[in-house]
C-alpha cells in the first residue's frame, strides 16, 4: 500500500508533464492572422448591407446636377373663340396662341443648390466607411470568439482525459483501501460536468460561425474553420497615436466636417432668396387669314414676406453653430471612447501576463506541492484534484483574456461613438470545472454580437 500510494502521484505529475501549461505562444509582435485579413476581404466584397450603402452612394452622386439644373419650362396652347361659332382667320380677337414659359432664379442660386446636394452626397461617403469600420470589427469580433470556443474545447478535451486517467487512480487506490469513495464520486462528477462544458463551446463555436456565414454573404450551413490562435500579441503605437489615428478613420468626424461646410453654404442660399427670380414668357398667335400676333413678357417674384426670409435666415445661421457644436462634441466622444478602449486593452495585457507569468506558473507549483502534501500524508487526495481544477479554470480564464484583448483591438480600429468593446476580468474559476471559462466565452460572444456593424 505504502509503495501504491507513491505510484499514484507519480501518475498525476506524468499526466501534467505531457500535456503543456500554456497552449499560447509567448508575447510577440505577430503580423494579423492571413486567414482572417481574407476573410475581412470577402466579407468587403459580398456583404450585402455593404453593397447597399454602396448604390445609395452612387444614387447621392446624381443628385447636384438635378438641384442645379433649371425647372421644366412650361408651354401651353390656347384657343380663344371671337363668338359662338368658330371664327378663327374671321374676326381679329379669335387666336389659335401656343406660349411658352421659364423661370430663372436669380444668379448663384442654382450654383449653391447643386453644392449643397454635392454636400449631402459626400455625407453618405462617411456612413459608408462607418459600415465598412464595422463590417470589419464584427469578423474580427467573431472570428476571435470563435478561436477561443475552438481553444476552450481543446482544453476541456484536454480535461477530460485528465480526469479520466485520475479517475483510474481513485479507483485502484479506493480498491487497495488507500483511497476514499468520495474521491472516486467526485472525479466521476467532474467528468459528467465535462459533457455540459464541451456542449456549450461547441453550441458557441456553431453560433460564431454562423454568424460568420451571415456578414461574408455565404450559405447559413457552410462549413467553416478558423486557424487563428490567441496569443499576446505586441503593440508598440503610443496612446497618442492611437488617438491620432482613431480621429483620421472616424467617419463621423468628416461627416461633421461636411456638415457644417453643407450649413455655411444653406445659409448663404437664405440670404440669395431676399433677391427676386424671374420669369420669361413668349407665345405666338395665329389668326387664321389675319395677320398672326406675338406676345413676350418678363416676371419677377416680389420677396415682400421678410418675416418668412428672416426667419429661415436665422435658422440656416443657427444650424450652421450646431454643427460647429456637434463636430467638437463628436471629437470628444470619440476621444473618451478610444481612451476607454485603450485602458481596456492595457488592463487586458496586464493581466493576460499575469495569468501567463505568475498566476499559471504558480498553479502548476501549487499542484505540485499539494501531490508531495499529499504524498506526505498531510492532505487528502481531494486537494490535489481542487488543485489540478484551478490550474485548468486559469488556463481558461488567460484563454478568455486573450480573446477580449483581440476584440478589445477590433473596436479601436472601428473607431466608433458606441460602447463596443468589454473590460476584461480573470477571477478565481470554481473549482473543479471550467465554468468560468465558458460563461466568459458566451458573454463575450454576445458583447461582440451586439456591438456589431453601425454600433
Amino acid at each position: 500500500m505504502t509503495a501504491f500510494r507513491r505510484v499514484a502521484p507519480a501518475v498525476i505529475v506524468s499526466l501534467l508533464a505531457t500535456r503543456p501549461v500554456l497552449a499560447e505562444l509567448p508575447a510577440s509582435p505577430e503580423p494579423e492572422d492571413p486567414h482572417l485579413a481574407a476573410l475581412v476581404e470577402e466579407a468587403l466584397a459580398k456583404n450585402p448591407d455593404l453593397l447597399a450603402v454602396q448604390e445609395a452612394v452612387a444614387a447621392a452622386r446624381e443628385r447636384p446636377d438635378q438641384a442645379r439644373s433649371l425647372a421644366d419650362p412650361m408651354v401651353s396652347v390656347a384657343y380663344t373663340n371671337d363668338g359662338w361659332s368658330p371664327s378663327l382667320g374671321a374676326r381679329d380677337m379669335t387666336t389659335l396662341a401656343i406660349m411658352g414659359s421659364q423661370v430663372l432664379p436669380w444668379p448663384g442660386k442654382r450654383r449653391l443648390r447643386g453644392e449643397i446636394a454635392g454636400l449631402e452626397a459626400d455625407a453618405i461617403g462617411p456612413q459608408l466607411d462607418r459600415v465598412k469600420l464595422g463590417l470589419t470589427a464584427a469578423v474580427k469580433r467573431a472570428y476571435w470568439s470563435l478561436v477561443l470556443a475552438q481553444e476552450l474545447k481543446t482544453l476541456i478535451d484536454e480535461q477530460e482525459e485528465t480526469w479520466k486517467e485520475i479517475e483510474g487512480v481513485a479507483r485502484a487506490r479506493y480498491a487497495v483501501g488507500q483511497g476514499a469513495q468520495q474521491d472516486v464520486l467526485r472525479v466521476q462528477v467532474e467528468q459528467t460536468r465535462i459533457g455540459q462544458l464541451q456542449a456549450e463551446q461547441q453550441a458557441e463555436a456553431d453560433v460564431r460561425r454562423a454568424e460568420l456565414n451571415r456578414l461574408l454573404a455565404r450559405s447559413a450551413d457552410a462549413p467553416f474553420e478558423s486557424t487563428g490562435h490567441l496569443a499576446l500579441r505586441l503593440d508598440a503605437r503610443s496612446a497618442e497615436e492611437r488617438l491620432a489615428e482613431a480621429e483620421a478613420a472616424s467617419p463621423e468626424l468628416r461627416a461633421g466636417v461636411v456638415a457644417i461646410d453643407r450649413a455655411r453654404l444653406a445659409a448663404s442660399l437664405a440670404r440669395k432668396d431676399f433677391r427676386p427670380d424671374f420669369t420669361v414668357q413668349a407665345g405666338y398667335m395665329n389668326r387664321g387669314r389675319l395677320d398672326p400676333m406675338w406676345q413676350a413678357g418678363v416676371g419677377i417674384t416680389l420677396p415682400i414676406y421678410r418675416k418668412r426670409l428672416t426667419s429661415g435666415l436665422a435658422e440656416a445661421e443657427a444650424r450652421s453653430r450646431e454643427s460647429t457644436r456637434r463636430l467638437e462634441s463628436t471629437r470628444l466622444q470619440l476621444r473618451f471612447r478610444t481612451q476607454e478602449r485603450l485602458a481596456q486593452l492595457r488592463t487586458a495585457d496586464t493581466v493576460a501576463r499575469l495569468y501567463g507569468d505568475g498566476i499559471i506558473p504558480q498553479g502548476q507549483m501549487s499542484v505540485e506541492a499539494a501531490i508531495a502534501s499529499y504524498q506526505a500524508g498531510k492532505v487528502p487526495f481531494i486537494s490535489v484534484l481542487e488543485a489540478l481544477s484551478t490550474l485548468y479554470g486559469d488556463r481558461s480564464t488567460r484563454l478568455r483574456v486573450l480573446a477580449s484583448r483581440e476584440r478589445i483591438q477590433a473596436s479601436l480600429d472601428e473607431a466608433s461613438l458606441e460602447a463596443t468593446s468589454e473590460m476584461p476580468a480573470g477571477g478565481a474559476p470554481p473549482v473543479m470545472s471550467l465554468g468560468a471559462g465558458t460563461a466568459g466565452a458566451t458573454s463575450a460572444g454576445g458583447a461582440m454580437a451586439s456591438g456589431g456593424m453601425g454600433k
